[in-house]
């Protein structure tokens, strides 16, 4: 039966086909504006062509109004007026003006959303223009800062909070572990844009230290990332940004401790200080991307302290000049430079210089499996002024102190939520001397193993494994000293997370 359906269907087709080019052929022979078109028209007229072609639609698929037939007498009138133009006949009417299709005037309030929409439309391409390859401020919340209404960003503020719980162990004797399992620290973060200029942040920690809690602010600042395209600046209290390590906080570490050079020259978690740091991009070379950071603090102290430290005659400067190349095929690597002056006392003029390199390669595939090798290496240089020997009145120099170690780390991310790292330690000193005025050998070396579970970037569990070297020859007192350290850690995030830096 559906076969006979068709065939019907198909039948009238072909006859409404036929009926369409049969009055097309009418319309032609009827019709005094297309009567005779071969001799009559002017082929070359482009104005002709598109009205011939238009009017023949016009009738094959649009009922018949008041408004086409008017339309189809102008349009006759115009090609009677331009085939006597070509004949060499001029109008008997010359006073009757013909209107043509560009007279014709439209309502302008028809197309006012038409250029009211294309106005929009290219400011918003200017303002996009203004920054290109301007650097993000590492936040989730994507809001057009010069455009978006303020109480529209202020109801968009990130917030979130981490807990961060390590468990140590050790047999040593002394023991060198607290032995126990406890929150290292609660933080707490407040993110969002301020107004159209600048965007805050507010992060408060409460960290264990011997058993007791305390509140402290990591990091308050504001930031201008808009000042011009390739330069933002910082306000406030913040982590220092120099060296790899120092700018993150501890929870999203890739290894549960501090490297030894890092809790010897810097701090168990950072050095943190109140001041102004610049960040400068450069486009030096088209396959490298380089960032000067400059940075100008109190300076009163060096690492974590309860207390505001002591008034210094001069700050704290730093600069850290990092570099970044995409290799390719999901690989890149970043490389820095450090170099720092803190004034250690005001009163006898000492002060430090400290140097560091720091350097990252990084290759990912998708959330499936990535790789990260990281290394810092720091020295340091404590510097104190001539002594006075107060019988011969001479100055007596007194020797500079020198510090220096590094680590290397890998990790790597063999399944989706799975990873496996290992990282070596070395620190030294090197003008240790013992009681007899001798250059003391001294070291210590740390050699880690780890495995991560990590189902998501909120949440991981993590144990490692340190063995840990230590020699002291500066005394008589078990010079040499070996020790196994174990740890278990568990981290989770609630609230935003927002992205990191490279």
């Amino acid at each position: 039966m559906y076969k006979h359906y068709l065939s019907a269907l198909f039948i009238l087709l072909c006859f409404h086909t036929s009926n369409l080019a049969e009055n097309l052929e009418f319309q032609k022979k009827s019709d005094t504006t297309f009567a005779n078109t071969e001799s009559k028209r002017n082929t070359n007229s482009p104005n002709y062509k598109s009205m011939y072609e238009t009017n023949i639609l016009k009738n094959l698929f649009v009922s018949p109004s008041d408004y086409y037939r008017d339309e189809w007498e102008r349009v006759s009138q115009l090609d009677a007026s331009e085939n006597g133009n070509v004949n060499g006949e001029q109008s008997k009417n010359p006073s009757n003006e013909i209107k043509t299709s560009n007279d014709y005037k439209y309502d302008e309030s028809d197309l006012d959303w038409e250029s009211q929409l294309l106005d929009e439309l290219s400011k918003q391409e200017k303002q996009q223009s203004k920054f290109e390859n301007s650097r993000n401020i590492a936040s989730p919340t994507q809001v057009n800062p010069l455009t978006a209404d303020r109480s529209v960003q202020n109801l968009m503020m990130d917030m979130s909070a981490s807990v961060d719980m390590v468990g140590q162990w050790d047999n040593n004797k002394p023991q060198t572990t607290s032995n126990s399992l406890d929150v290292r620290e609660a933080e707490f973060g407040f993110f969002g844009a301020i107004d159209q200029f600048g965007r805050g942040s507010l992060i408060v920690a409460a960290h264990n230290e011997g058993g007791r809690y305390f509140f402290e602010i990591h990091e308050a600042n504001i930031i201008f990332p808009f000042i011009s395209k390739y330069v933002n600046l910082k306000l406030g209290r913040f982590f220092l940004d120099v060296g790899r390590l120092n700018r993150i906080h501890r929870h999203d570490w890739n290894f549960t401790m501090a490297p030894i050079v890092h809790q010897r020259l810097m701090d168990a978690e950072a050095v943190e200080d109140t001041g102004a740091e610049a960040s400068i991009l450069f486009q030096f070379w088209n396959f490298m991307t380089t960032e000067l950071v400059l940075g100008v603090t109190n300076g009163r102290y060096w690492g974590h302290t309860h207390t505001a430290g002591v008034n210094k005659n001069n700050p704290m400067m730093y600069a850290h000049l990092k570099n970044f190349v995409y290799l390719g095929n999901n690989w890149g690597t970043q490389f820095g430079a450090t170099v720092m002056r803190y004034e250690i006392d005001p009163v006898t003029k000492s002060y430090r210089m400290q140097y560091g390199l720091d350097s990252v390669v990084r290759w990912n595939q998708s959330m499936l499996k990535s790789f990260i090798l990281m290394s810092e290496l720091w020295y340091r240089e404590n510097r104190y002024p001539d002594e006075l020997d107060p019988t011969t009145f001479r100055n007596n120099p007194i020797p500079m102190e020198t510090f220096w170690g590094y680590y290397i780390m890998l990790d790597y991310q063999f399944l989706q939520q799975w990873l496996i790292g290992y990282r070596y330690d070395f620190f030294n000193v090197p003008n240790l001397r013992d009681k007899n005025g001798e250059f003391a050998r001294n070291a210590v070396e740390g050699n880690t193993i780890q495995l991560t579970y990590k189902p998501s970037e909120f949440s991981f569990i993590r144990a490692s494994v340190e063995r840990r070297y230590t020699a002291d020859f500066s005394s008589d007192f078990d010079p040499e000293f070996v020790d196994y350290r174990y740890y278990l850690q568990a981290t989770f995030i609630l609230g935003a997370h927002p992205a990191h830096k490279y």
